[in-house]
C-alpha cells in the first residue's frame, strides 16, 4: 500500500512538473512572439529585441548564480587541489586570486546582488503579459480561465519566474556544484567577476554598508550592555 502511494505521488509529481513546463514555455515564448509582452506594450521594445533581452539577461543571471556557487565551492579546496585548477583551468584561478580577501569577496557578493536584482527586473518586465486577451496564437479567451491564473500567471508573470528558477538559477547552480572549477573558467564568467566588483566601486550598493554599520554597531553594544 505504502509503495503504491509513493508511485502515485511520483506519478503525480512528474505529471504535474510536464504541465508546468509546457505551460510556462508556451505562455511566455509565444507571448513574447506575439508582442504581448509588457516591454513591447509599454516600452515599445519589437519582438526581436524583447527576445534578445530576455535571452542576454537570462545567460547573465545564470553566470551570476553559479558563479558565486563556484567561488564558494573552490574556495574550500587545499593548496594542492588549487594547484591543479590553476594548471587545467587558468582563468578559473585567475578569477579566484581577485577575490582573495574578504573584503573583495564581500564587495562582489555586493555587486553581484545588484546585478541580480537589475536582471530579474528587467526579466518580470518581459515575461508578465497584463494585458494579454487571447492565449497566445488561439482563439481561446484569457477571460474563460479562473481569475487567480489570469492574475498569477499572466499579469504577475509568476511562469515566467519559473522560467527563471530553472534556466538561471537551478540548472547553473547545479552545474557549478558538481563542476566548479570548469564553471567558473566558461567564457565571460571571469568578466561578470569583474563587473561586479567595478559595479560596487562605484556606489550603488554603499547604502547598505552604511545601514549594516549602524545595526551590526547597536547590536553589538547591546550584547556589552
Amino acid at each position: 500500500m505504502l509503495l503504491e502511494n509513493l508511485n502515485v505521488n511520483k506519478l503525480f509529481s512528474i505529471v504535474f512538473s510536464l504541465v508546468l513546463l509546457l505551460a510556462a514555455f508556451y505562455v511566455v515564448l509565444f507571448g513574447i512572439l506575439a508582442g504581448q509582452s509588457s516591454l513591447t506594450l509599454m516600452f515599445g521594445s519589437p519582438v526581436w529585441l524583447t527576445v534578445l533581452l530576455l535571452s542576454f539577461t537570462l545567460l547573465l543571471l545564470a553566470s551570476l548564480e553559479g558563479s558565486q556557487i563556484a567561488i564558494v565551492s573552490l574556495s574550500d579546496r587545499s593548496v594542492e587541489q588549487l594547484s591543479e585548477v590553476k594548471g587545467k583551468y587558468p582563468s578559473a584561478f585567475s578569477t579566484l586570486q581577485l577575490l582573495g580577501s574578504k573584503m573583495r569577496s564581500q564587495q562582489y557578493l555586493a555587486g553581484r546582488q545588484f546585478f541580480v536584482i537589475v536582471t530579474v527586473f528587467v526579466i518580470a518586465q518581459i515575461t508578465s503579459f497584463p494585458q494579454l486577451s487571447y492565449l497566445p496564437f488561439s482563439n481561446v479567451p484569457v477571460s474563460d480561465l479562473p481569475d487567480w491564473i489570469n492574475l498569477i500567471c499572466f499579469k504577475l508573470g509568476f511562469l515566467g519566474a519559473l522560467i527563471v528558477l530553472w534556466t538561471a538559477q537551478l540548472i547553473p547552480q547545479y552545474f557549478a556544484n558538481r563542476y566548479p572549477d570548469l564553471f567558473l573558467s566558461f567564457p565571460g564568467n571571469s568578466q561578470i567577476v569583474r563587473l561586479c566588483l567595478l559595479i560596487e566601486s562605484i556606489g550603488p550598493t554603499k547604502p547598505a554598508n552604511w545601514m549594516s554599520f549602524v545595526i551590526l554597531n547597536a547590536v553589538k553594544k547591546h550584547q556589552q550592555g
